[in-house]
């Protein structure tokens, strides 16, 4: 039996209700249930190879369970053009916050997106972005991002299911050297992190996420365990984010409110934390031809300002289990010399994901700051 051609599939309300109660008293099978009606009757189901979609399922053919509903609703490519007519750049809004690494991306494939998470994603690393889709996420992930020769990020990230819910751990950290100590240890944009200054700073974040489906709507909390160092000066202290998740048609849309807590207090001096509420929405997975498109957007509110970002991401399968992706998204960029676009590329294999991601930043001669991520599910 063929087997599908890509593990990134949503977790619709049906495919849950389905997987919890089964169909006649029988387990799901691995081929393909539609939610709404296929996409040729004419074409024998032994003839197509199975195909993960939005709104699609596995199932074997001839399931009871099959719908004969109406298809499913129009994919919303209005998204398309939502990172591009808001990305205007506004004033900063977010200089003097710390830890400075919650505010960059944790990864690889959302800083392709525009730092966007794609919302049905169902990997480890949506603790840092949206706790409540850990609903249904599994895997390990680990990325690395370098600003030229002078600073470096490393997060890893872990989820599995457990307790009737999803729980993630992750780890976040950056290096990079401050031009001063105060207000200068993280000045807005990331123009500073590819200059080397004279204070040494170091950032870990240790995070726990759990998430639960009740009536439909899936519940996230996590708490992140937060140390800064700059120069000889530390603190630490406890953040948490809180968020709910749902499905919208085809769609998965998200509400996080993020990075709540106390300020950090480095020297006698207050440190403002990067405290915000973001909203995304989107889905990978609709057929366009022999192609998959995925749609993701964001509105992020910190501070006083809003920051929108969003991106499109295209997968191509020339056989089975072997799919190429390339990826583009957008951002506001409130300060600094970065570019408000941002690009990728991925493998996905049976069991392993290669990406890259670069966004580009025209500061001392720099082209930009790359990233590098590999998962296994």
């Amino acid at each position: 039996m063929d087997q599908p051609r890509n593990r990134h599939v949503p977790n619709t309300m049906a495919e849950r209700t389905h997987e919890s109660v089964g169909c006649g008293g029988t387990a799901p099978s691995p081929s393909l249930e539609l939610l709404g009606p296929p996409p040729s009757a004419a074409v024998p189901a032994t003839a197509m190879p199975s195909k993960l979609r939005l709104g699609y399922r596995a199932v074997a053919p001839g399931d009871p369970c099959v719908s004969t509903g109406g298809g499913p609703p129009p994919f919303p490519i209005t998204l398309l053009a939502y990172c591009v007519l808001f990305t205007a750049n506004g004033a900063a809004q977010t200089a003097g916050a710390l830890p400075r690494v919650l505010e960059l991306p944790a990864s690889t494939r959302a800083m392709a997106l525009g730092n966007a998470y794609m919302m049905n994603a169902r990997h480890a690393d949506a603790v840092f972005y949206h706790p409540a889709l850990l609903t249904g996420a599994s895997g390990f992930g680990l990325d690395l991002q370098r600003w030229g020769a002078n600073s470096s990020s490393t997060t890893v990230s872990a989820a599995r299911q457990w307790l009737g819910g999803g729980i993630g751990v992750g780890l976040q950290t950056l290096q990079y050297g401050a031009a001063a100590e105060g207000s200068d240890t993280a000045p807005g944009g990331q123009d500073h992190l590819f200059t080397l200054g004279p204070s040494p700073v170091s950032e870990r974040v240790a995070t726990v996420g759990y998430s639960r489906e009740l009536f439909g709507i899936d519940f996230g909390v996590a708490t992140k365990l937060v140390e800064q160092r700059v120069g000889t000066t530390r603190d630490a202290g406890v953040l948490f984010d809180f968020g709910v998740a749902t499905d919208l048609g085809p769609l998965k849309a998200g509400l996080t409110y993020r990075n709540v807590g106390s300020d950090l207090s480095l020297d006698g001096r207050d440190m403002a934390r990067p405290d915000g509420v973001t909203f995304g929405v989107g889905a990978y997975g609709e057929p366009v031809g022999i192609l998959d498109v995925g749609v993701t957007g964001a509105l992020t509110y910190v501070g006083d300002q809003a920051i929108p970002s969003g991106g499109v991401e295209i997968g191509y399968w020339p056989i089975r289990g072997r799919t190429f992706v390339a990826r583009i998204g957008a951002r506001r960029v409130p300060e600094g010399d970065a570019s408000r676009l941002s690009l990728g590329f991925a493998f996905w294999g049976d069991n392993i994901t290669l990406e890259w991601a670069f966004q580009p930043v025209d500061v001392d001669g720099a082209s930009g700051t790359h990233r590098f991520g590999v998962r296994w599910r």
